[in-house]
């Protein structure tokens, strides 16, 4: 059975600290966007049947000139529940897509340049998320007394070496097509 993975992104980042809604979507969006992305429309759902399960709490917060927000918590409970689902056996990955591997895939279809123009986007896109990465590596150094700093850190490798192993292959593939396009 498929199991909503929202609410351990949820569970597992409030065991940083106490967190708005507001603040869960801004740290979700800096710190593990490159391999996992949650949406307002399933992360506020989320937060309420969290509460009703007594997975996390809230209190409420009153600022100056803002409405009121609230600051959930992770209860004994949710901790209980995130601990149980790190030690499950990992069910099989997503279906991944990739509009410009599906294009490329169909690429006969048309010329050469059009393919090399649509790598050399992509390769772009590539290095601008390499520089963010390599960005956040910067900050994370920053980090290295707190407890979660290796794990945060395996992770933010992944992604670099992913861009890094990308960049190459469109280096190689724009390399192929050019030689393609003089034969």
């Amino acid at each position: 059975m498929k199991k909503q993975k929202t609410k351990f992104v949820i569970l597992g980042l409030l065991t940083l600290k106490p967190l708005s809604g507001y603040d869960i979507k801004k740290l979700i969006d800096k710190t593990i966007s490159h391999f996992w992305s949650e949406s307002n429309g399933q992360l506020y759902p989320t937060l309420k049947f969290l509460v009703k399960e007594n997975f996390i709490q809230f209190e409420q917060k009153e600022q100056k000139g803002k409405k009121v927000s609230h600051l959930y918590s992770i209860t004994k409970t949710g901790r209980t529940a995130l601990e149980n689902w790190l030690e499950e056996t990992t069910e099989r990955k997503n279906l991944h897509r990739d509009e410009d591997l599906l294009k490329l895939f169909f690429g006969k279809n048309t010329s050469p340049s059009a393919c090399i123009e649509l790598l050399t986007k992509r390769e772009q896109r590539i290095k601008e998320k390499l520089e963010k990465y390599l960005s956040l590596q910067k900050e994370l150094e920053a980090l290295t007394q707190s407890p979660h700093h290796l794990y945060w850190n395996l992770n933010l490798n992944n992604g670099i070496c992913d861009a890094e192993a990308q960049l190459r292959w469109c280096q190689e593939s724009i390399q192929k097509l050019k030689e393609q396009g003089s034969s």
